[in-house]
């Protein structure tokens, strides 16, 4: 379709959403919510020479101002609060930025009831329309991300569907960002609280079928603590069986590697080479299962702790095409479904751990993160799914203190505006769990995860998690040495065909700041002591 008549169609594809305001019907009633205004001028039509937000079209002149000035630190300025990064990078400008910048064209403004909005943009040449996203914040118009759409039915579509959700969400930004400045009450709670984070959830397991441990990665003092709780004597009387987000179809290999009568570690190393595309070199994981190995040959028969994969993931070493690298499965679900199969088949009586990241075990009702199968809508959080199945009030789920940010590591910012840690500190960091119900912790709104931090449906802590635990302070917190053991010669070598196959030779973040034909372990292990 050529570009004159792709806008032609998308003007007549709005007209036409107006028109049918004129019927009745709940549905009617929302499009009435929705304004199109059509604008038809390359930004070169405009005065560029300031940041004006007071419109959504000032908004986004403002935008092309800030581009074509280079400085990365006016975007905080045009940007809605959600993105403020005190790093962003200068840009150079050159000529083919300026022409790009200024010969685009803006097509349409769609605003929904007057606060959230969509700049909708081309450039001709390129068969994409851009949905750039604006909302009131603070009475400005401000940038809030930008979006793609192929055609003009999926333009239509997504507009109808985002506007309304981000208008619902909008509010949530306001509540994330009234961050308390009264560290007493958190203080006060504080000051009851004796118990270890490994005698809470000894006691948690006592006391509930499944207990999950939502954690961050990687985290030395993570698995240190949970080192010290599969040693305490009375583990192996509550616990039967834990569960780990490693790939299920590797369960064989791993009860092997527990059936062993001398230690074979070049077995969990294959798992971890099998655990994503670029593998996974979680040291304090890997000595938790040679720890765990060794109390297993000190325990007797029936008292011995049985480790279960649970995670959906794709079997990359024996992937030949693209299409086998598709996801088949939903991770949430997949998950889900091997930790409640295997419960409620098992004749131990003994109760069930969990260790997974926290985006798969919070339990409010959303989409889990990078988790659904191709071409498909993701399921709810595995912890979600399981207290749903087990009953809630079977399920333990722990949420551990940390600097959190988003699934790649950006957009990292202190709990709470960092409250929590004051009061941990004015509590000597002690390490501590506590239950998050009816407790100043709970009830704060939950920012722990920033993929669903502005979400309205996210709700408080206690609406996630059912417990807290606090390790170590986060200012000194000792850093994790990474398993560089997983990058033998072979594996980069499987990791360049992966690559390949899949097309993503390119893919630098994935393949620690290189092309992947640039590869050696000797790199690689450089790129991860450096981070």
């Amino acid at each position: 379709m050529g570009k004159q008549l792709f806008i032609m169609t998308l003007h007549f594809i709005f007209i036409f959403l107006l028109l049918l305001t004129s019927w009745s019907g709940c549905y009617s009633q929302s499009l009435q919510d929705f304004k199109v205004e059509k604008v038809g001028k390359q930004v070169n039509a405009f005065q560029l020479d300031s940041i004006n937000l007071s419109t959504p079209l000032n908004y986004y002149l403002s935008r092309a101002w800030v581009r074509l000035s280079g400085k990365g630190d006016y975007w905080n300025k045009i940007s809605t609060s959600k993105f403020y990064n005190e790093n962003t990078p200068d840009e150079i400008v050159d000529e083919a930025l300026r022409f790009y910048v200024l010969n685009e064209q803006i097509d349409y403004i769609v605003t929904y009831r007057d606060s959230v909005g969509c700049i909708v943009t081309h450039t001709d040449g390129e068969d994409v329309v851009l949905l750039n996203k604006c909302w009131l914040e603070n009475g400005q118009w401000v940038n809030g991300g930008q979006g793609m759409a192929d055609d003009t039915g999926d333009a239509q579509d997504q507009l109808l569907e985002q506007l309304p959700l981000a208008l619902y969400n909008l509010p949530r930004i306001a509540i994330i960002n009234d961050v308390p400045d009264d560290v007493t009450p958190f203080l006060n709670f504080l000051s009851n609280v004796k118990t270890s984070p490994e005698i809470f959830i000894l006691d948690m397991l006592a006391s509930h079928k499944l207990v999950i441990n939502g954690e961050y990665h990687r985290r030395k003092v993570s698995w240190d603590m949970l080192k010290s709780l599969i040693s305490l004597p009375e583990f192996a009387d509550v616990v039967g069986c834990i569960f780990m987000e490693l790939p299920s179809y590797h369960q064989p290999l791993m009860e092997n590697f527990f059936s062993l009568e001398t230690l074979d570690s070049d077995i969990i190393i294959k798992i971890f080479q099998d655990e994503q595309l670029n593998g996974w070199w979680d040291r304090g994981e890997f000595e938790f299962l040679c720890k765990l190995w060794e109390l297993n040959r000190s325990l007797p028969q029936d008292k011995k702790i049985r480790v279960v994969l649970a995670d959906y993931q794709i079997p990359y070493s024996t992937v030949t095409t693209l299409e086998e690298a598709r996801e088949a499965e939903d991770r949430n679900t997949h998950m889900a479904d091997v930790v409640v199969n295997t419960i409620t088949q098992s004749k131990d009586t003994r109760n069930n751990l969990f260790l997974v990241g926290c985006a798969h075990a919070y339990k409010s009702r959303q989409f889990g993160i990078a988790s659904a199968a191709h071409g498909k809508e993701a399921a709810l959080t595995a912890g979600a799914q399981i207290a749903e199945r087990l009953g809630n009030d079977n399920v333990f789920t722990v949420f551990q203190h940390v600097l959190p940010g988003d699934n790649r590591g950006g957009n990292k910012s202190a709990i709470r505006g960092g409250i929590f840690d004051l009061a941990f500190e004015k509590n000597g960091n002690r390490p501590i769990g506590f239950k998050l119900a009816n407790s100043p912790f709970g009830n704060e709104p939950f920012d722990g995860i920033y993929e669903i931090k502005y979400n309205t449906a996210t709700g408080s802590y206690a609406d996630n998690f059912d417990g807290y635990l606090f390790l170590a302070p986060l200012k000194n917190e000792p850093k994790a040495i990474p398993l560089t053991e997983i990058f033998t010669d072979e594996f980069v070598a499987e990791m360049q065909r992966r690559a390949k196959i899949l097309g993503m030779e390119n893919l630098r973040w994935m393949w620690f700041g290189h092309r992947s034909t640039e590869l050696t372990k000797e790199n690689i292990i450089d790129a991860l002591l450096q981070e």
